[in-house]
């Protein structure tokens, strides 16, 4: 089987959000994950990379778009 791990980083920080995933589905600007169980979450994130070797994905936090950088 190949399962996920998915991971969402905030300013250099990982944390897991997820074991066993296999569904990555796009929900707008979020993504439903849903696990071998069948137990779902909707994260908001930007894919970052995807690991095949290691089977994890890594997100990372939606920029607030009221903040302009220059």
């Amino acid at each position: 089987m190949c399962e996920a791990k998915v991971y969402i980083g905030d300013e250099g920080a990982e944390q897991k959000v997820m074991d066993d995933v296999v569904l990555v589905q796009p929900e707008g600007d979020a993504y439903l994950l849903v696990n071998l169980l069948g137990e779902q979450k909707l994260v908001q994130g930007q894919i970052e990379k995807i690991d095949f070797l290691h089977h994890s994905l890594h997100l990372s936090r939606p920029r607030d778009p009221s903040v302009v950088q220059s």
